[in-house]
């Protein structure tokens, strides 16, 4: 069984630590939605190729205007 391995991010928002399975990043720049764990702000995460394979993660509050 391998153990499942998490990124982290800080939001933007309260500055929690939030963590995101790296399993649940499926495309690579395309939107994520997910919501802070301490102040519940929806935030918009989009992973990033890092260097050395790394993964980079792009996180800001959801606007609310319509795109």
């Amino acid at each position: 069984m391998q153990s499942q391995s998490f990124l982290e991010y800080r939001c933007p928002g309260c500055g929690a630590i939030n963590k995101l399975a790296r399993e649940s990043v499926i495309d690579m720049y395309k939107e994520q939605l997910e919501s802070c764990k301490h102040c519940h702000k929806i935030l918009e995460i989009i992973p990033a190729n890092g260097i050395n394979d790394q993964i980079n993660l792009i996180v800001s509050e959801q606007s609310d205007t319509i795109k």
